[in-house]
């Protein structure tokens, strides 16, 4: 399972609007609005890299209000070598 973190920003006054479309979609773990240049950390979860990108383009870019998103996916590498340090 990968995970990633993106950043959403969307324009004034479709804000409710877009927190419940994101809430609703079935990888989408976690929405947390906050304040700033970003309106909503979102967390969402896939079978590997291709699928949280998919969710991404396809999904959440494509709601309607939707400005711009900022996508972390999580390093399945560095977890894999956090045994080594320990």
């Amino acid at each position: 399972m990968t995970r990633g973190i993106v950043l959403v920003v969307v324009e004034p006054s479709v804000e409710l609007e877009v927190y419940e479309k994101l809430l609703k979609m079935e990888e989408v773990i976690e929405v947390t609005p906050v304040l700033g240049s970003v309106d909503f950390v979102v967390r969402v979860e896939g079978s590997d890299h291709n699928e949280v990108a998919g969710v991404v383009i396809k999904k959440i870019r494509g709601l309607k209000g939707v400005t711009s998103t900022k996508t972390f996916i999580e390093d399945e590498f560095l977890k894999e070598l956090e045994g080594l340090y320990h």
